[in-house]
């Protein structure tokens, strides 16, 4: 007879209908999303403490898709446009699309969530 293991899910690396929470990018910023309904919001910051760049973003959930607008609000860039994202599994983003100058993120995780198992990693 074998036994299942229940861990619990930790709260961050649940599933993606559930996008609130820190998120990290490959342009080495960190992003604080927070849904209401279907309508995201985020801040993201570069990796020192936003001191180079930090962007808001407001947009609007259709299942794994995001649509919505960015502006750099801080730092040394001011760049502006849209962005087309993909929320695919339970810890990872894309980007698929977008206008606009200087956004450099096109791949965000939930960092330390172990995409198997649900759990920070």
């Amino acid at each position: 007879m074998l036994a299942a293991s229940a861990a619990p899910i930790h709260a961050q690396c649940a599933s993606p209908k559930y996008v609130s929470g820190v998120w990290k990018a490959n342009d080495g910023g960190t992003y604080h999303l927070h849904a209401i309904g279907s309508t995201i919001w985020w801040v993201g910051m570069s990796g020192d403490d936003g001191r180079s760049w930090t962007n808001v973003f407001k947009g609007t959930r259709n299942g794994n898709l995001i649509d919505g607008e960015w502006a750099d609000v801080r730092g040394q860039a001011w760049g502006h446009g849209t962005l087309k994202l993909r929320i695919s599994g339970t810890t990872f983003m894309e980007k698929i699309d977008g206008t606009g100058s200087g956004f450099g993120g096109i791949r965000w995780g939930r960092g330390g969530c172990n995409d198997t198992q649900g759990n920070p990693g």
